[in-house]
């Protein structure tokens, strides 16, 4: 019940903010939707990872100020079902987006 209700909120916000800007910017649904559901899949992978340049950057700076040597922790990744859901959404939106303006390629 927990991963179709996770489901069910990631499709709800991304459809909720491609509806959003299609109503405030009077433009059509598929030329957001996909640049919504890259933006939301990045965010997600940004905020789910461990180790990167954020932490490297945190790691620097307490080193800097105390002097202590801080361990690297290593980059890892682990996807959850809301990456997925949105992964999906985009490669979706892609796909009906490149079929749509297929006669401009």
């Amino acid at each position: 019940m927990k991963r179709l209700l996770t489901i069910l909120v990631t499709i709800l916000v991304l459809l909720g903010l491609s509806f959003a800007f299609t109503y405030f910017t009077h433009i059509a649904f598929l030329d957001y939707s996909f640049m919504i559901g890259l933006i939301v899949t990045l965010i997600i992978w940004f905020f789910s990872s461990k180790g990167g340049v954020t932490s490297r950057n945190a790691d620097g700076n307490i080193q800097g100020m105390t002097g202590f040597k801080l361990e690297q922790q290593k980059f890892t990744f682990t996807p959850n079902l809301a990456f997925f859901t949105a992964l999906a959404y985009t490669i979706i939106t892609f796909a009906v987006m490149a079929y749509q303006y297929r006669s401009y390629f």
